[in-house]
């Protein structure tokens, strides 16, 4: 099969369209999680995602529904835990991270629980996205597109001043906890896709590859779209023309996308 005969079964244009609003939408949030320092908070949502899951299972549900129910209430208690602990978010991140690891592999122990069944989660497929896994994507796409649209001046001021915006009235703890419950949604629905272990290549690295040659947030988040889209999209595609795994072959897509900007940035200096 060429690549217009997949385009034509609806298996694989429901992959295309997860892949393309996956990009456009959810990889804009890696721009907040590095001018932030938030890298603990992936590994730390990547393992309370493995307790979700161990939970689930002992309960009675898939591993999947309980790793984003984990991802969805940790979202929401990381910024207000980390502020009533006067932690710094990768702290407190750090600290849910082990906790959460800790338990999920005592239920493992105590209740019986398959761990591998768990891991399993760690492993996505794009191909597996169902019409709901869509409307979660588009929808999720659509609000993170907005929150940037109408509060962009404050989160451009959270990001890079957080005293100076307090200081003008600013909510920065707000605008902060918000931004880190839609990342931990984006990181959920991701893992859908590519899996836990390869869920910077979907949210990270083309914020990496967008900051390389940007040089404002408006600039940023406009290349990270664009890179995002270009690691989803030319990922997926590759892995159909050259029969690689759907998860990995976006990965090194998303790898290239930060090498070829890096040497661009070098050419335009060098101008």
């Amino acid at each position: 099969m060429n690549l217009i005969d997949f385009l034509m079964v609806p298996l694989f244009q429901k992959a295309f369209l997860g892949a393309f609003l996956s990009g456009v939408g959810l990889s804009l949030l890696g721009v907040v999680i590095l001018n932030l320092n938030l890298t603990t908070i992936r590994f730390a949502l990547m393992h309370i995602a493995l307790l979700g899951a161990a939970v689930g299972m002992v309960l009675g549900f898939s591993p999947l529904a309980g790793a984003m129910v984990g991802i969805v209430l940790a979202s929401f208690l990381l910024g207000p835990v980390g502020d009533y602990l006067k932690m710094d978010t990768g702290v407190s991140g750090t600290l849910f991270m082990t906790g959460s690891l800790g338990l999920a592999f005592i239920l493992f122990y105590k209740a019986g629980v398959p761990a591998m069944d768990a891991f399993a989660l760690f492993t996505g497929n794009v191909l597996a996205l169902q019409s709901s896994d869509l409307w979660a994507i588009g929808g999720l796409a659509a609000i993170i597109i907005s929150v940037f649209i109408i509060f962009y001046r404050e989160i451009q001021m959270t990001l890079y001043n957080p005293e100076l915006a307090e200081a003008l009235g600013v909510p920065v703890r707000k605008i902060r906890n918000g931004l880190l419950l839609l990342t931990g949604l984006a990181i959920g629905i991701n893992i859908r896709m590519v899996g836990a272990l390869l869920i910077d290549a979907a949210v990270l690295l083309p914020a990496v590859a967008a900051l390389t040659v940007s040089r404002s947030l408006k600039a940023a988040l406009f290349w990270s779209a664009f890179f995002g889209i270009f690691s989803q999209v030319g990922g997926l595609i590759a892995s159909m023309i050259l029969d690689l795994p759907s998860g990995a072959s976006i990965t090194m897509t998303a790898v290239l996308g930060v090498c070829l900007a890096g040497i661009f940035n070098r050419i335009l200096k060098r101008v």
